[in-house]
C-alpha cells in the first residue's frame, strides 16, 4: 500500500503574513514615538479628521495655521475658496468632471483623469478615437477639446492657478521624416493649450513651464504606441501667488497677477 505524505496546506502563509503586520506596526511605533509632540499632535488629528487637519508644510499641501494663532486674514474673501486642504481639491476636481458631463462605461476609456497631487491637481486630456482632443497627428483643437480646455480655464482662473503643461505622443507618428517628428508634435500640443487657455482667460504670467516630452514617457504598463500615450498633461499647482493676492487684497489693492 502507497503511503500517503503529510499535507500541510497554507497555514504558514497566514503565519507569515501575521509576522510581517506585526514587524510593520513595530517600525511604525518605533518611528512614530522618535517625532517630536508638534508632529505626533498633527497626526493624531489627521486621523479623526484627515479631510481638515492642521498639517505643517512637510506634510500637507501649503502651510496652515498652528493652534492658538489667528490668521489676519480671517474672514477676508469668503466667496473665494481655501485651499488649505485636500477635501477642496477634491471638491474642485468633482466639480470639473460634473461641469464636463462625462459618462464611459470603462474607465480604461475615459478622456480625462483628474488627479490631486501633492502641489494642486493635475489634469490629463487623452487623445482618443472616440473623444479626440486634436484633428488627427495635428496640434488643432476639436471642438470638444476647445470645451474641455475652456471649461479648465474657468477652474484656473477662479482659484489662482499657476500652470504646467506637459506634451506627450505615442510611438508610431511618422510626420514629415525628419522636419516634422514626435517631439514638434508633442510640443506644438502642448503649446496650443497653452495659447488656448489663454485666449480663455488664464494670464501668460501663471504659466510655470510649458515643456514637450515626444515618445520618452509612456505610461507605465502601457505599450509605447497605446493611443492613450497621446496625450496632454496639464498641472494646476498651488503656490505663494494666492498668499499675495490675499495680502495685496487686505492692504485694500487689487488682485494683479504677475507678467
Amino acid at each position: 500500500m502507497k503511503q500517503m505524505g503529510t499535507h500541510h496546506g497554507g497555514a504558514w502563509k497566514v503565519a507569515y503574513a501575521d509576522f510581517v503586520t506585526a514587524m510593520m506596526a513595530l517600525f511604525m511605533v518605533l518611528w512614530l514615538t522618535s517625532q517630536d509632540e508638534n508632529l505626533k499632535r498633527d497626526l493624531a488629528k489627521y486621523f479623526q479628521d484627515p479631510y481638515n487637519t492642521p498639517m505643517d508644510n512637510s506634510m500637507g499641501v501649503i502651510e496652515s495655521k498652528s493652534e492658538g494663532q489667528v490668521s489676519n486674514r480671517e474672514g477676508q474673501a469668503k466667496g473665494k475658496a481655501e485651499i488649505s486642504d485636500f477635501k477642496v481639491l477634491y471638491d474642485m476636481a468633482q466639480e470639473f468632471m460634473r461641469l464636463l458631463n462625462i459618462e464611459s462605461a470603462n474607465p480604461d476609456q475615459k478622456p480625462v483623469d483628474l488627479d490631486v497631487t501633492s502641489d494642486g491637481l493635475r489634469v490629463t486630456l487623452y487623445d482618443r478615437d472616440a473623444h479626440p482632443f486634436f484633428v488627427e497627428n495635428t496640434a488643432d483643437y476639436t471642438p470638444w477639446g476647445s470645451f474641455v480646455i475652456e471649461t479648465l480655464a474657468w477652474l484656473v482662473q477662479r482659484h489662482s492657478f499657476m500652470v504646467r503643461v506637459d506634451g506627450y505622443v505615442s510611438e508610431g507618428f511618422e510626420g514629415d521624416g525628419w522636419d516634422y517628428t514626435a517631439w514638434e508634435l508633442s510640443s506644438d500640443r502642448a503649446n496650443s493649450t497653452r495659447r488656448l487657455l489663454e485666449r480663455y482667460g488664464v494670464r501668460a504670467g501663471q504659466f510655470e513651464s510649458v515643456t514637450a516630452h515626444g515618445t520618452r514617457e509612456p505610461l507605465p504598463f502601457m505599450h509605447p504606441t497605446a493611443e492613450s500615450n497621446d496625450r496632454v498633461s496639464i498641472s494646476l499647482v498651488l503656490s505663494e501667488l494666492y498668499n499675495i493676492l490675499d495680502e495685496r487684497e487686505a492692504q485694500g489693492a487689487p488682485p494683479s497677477f504677475p507678467d
